[in-house]
């Protein structure tokens, strides 16, 4: 299932008009924040049990996906890395946080891990991090990975300023039990061209990880936070256009 660039964009502009309340007899009315914008792919004939048809991986989109000038991330590391991340503003955690929150309950350790979007350790902090958060961030995909299949792990505070920069625009793509990847690609707010080219390299990013390309595609859709999917598709499309 091939799409071209036109027809992507038709689909991005109703689902952009579609998250607009509209009710007879009313103005119509945009909602007070500015929603996401995401892709929703269901795909077909695949063998989700063969670890080769499974995608778990960070890849960096052409735009940034979020209107933020830094990135909901925590970075654990220590010396001259922890002092940059200090530096940026941004949350942090040394080794003997990592303690602390180790002694902490399971409770607050779950809720610890579901407060950010993305972890960056250093390189050498890998260990503990494993050893005391491991189990709630693997399960709901926020365990950091080394390039090439994430930017988390880093050695240096060069490395750091690169990965705050790239998690702006970081998407994770995971593709596990169920054949269907839903991922954000943009906001409302932004230049609907920008929100076009990420959605193209996500379409074209899973293709290609598929044993049989576009034709593995089952249907697509996009929707923002509280509008209506949209599917793309030109019969579809015909069918809602007034």
């Amino acid at each position: 299932m091939k799409v071209d660039d036109k027809l992507l964009r038709k689909s991005l502009n109703f689902a952009i008009d579609f998250s607009v309340i509209k009710k007879e007899g009313f103005k119509n009315k945009a909602r007070k924040f500015d929603e996401s914008i995401d892709c929703i792919i269901n795909l077909k004939d695949l063998n989700l049990n063969d670890p080769k048809q499974r995608i778990d991986k960070e890849i960096v989109l052409p735009n940034n996906i979020v209107n933020l000038e830094k990135p909901n991330v925590c970075v654990i590391a220590s010396d001259e890395i922890l002092l940059e991340a200090k530096k940026l503003g941004l949350d942090t955690l040394d080794q003997d946080g990592l303690v602390s929150i180790n002694n902490e309950e399971k409770k607050y350790k779950k809720k610890f891990v579901k407060r950010y979007d993305y972890f960056i350790v250093e390189d050498k902090m890998m260990p503990n991090l494993a050893r005391y958060l491991a189990r709630f961030l693997g399960p709901i995909g926020k365990m950091p990975k080394p390039f090439p299949s994430g930017y988390g792990v880093i050695s240096t505070p060069e490395d750091l300023k690169t990965a705050i920069e790239r998690y702006l625009k970081v998407i994770r793509i995971q593709l596990k039990k169920n054949p269907q990847v839903q991922v954000k690609i943009g906001k409302k707010s932004m230049e609907k061209e920008k929100v076009l080219e990420n959605l193209k390299t996500v379409v074209d990013y899973i293709a290609d990880q598929m044993p049989h390309k576009y034709n593995n595609i089952k249907s697509m859709f996009l929707k923002t936070t509280m509008g209506r999917p949209v599917k793309i598709d030109e019969q579809y499309l015909k069918s809602i256009e007034v």
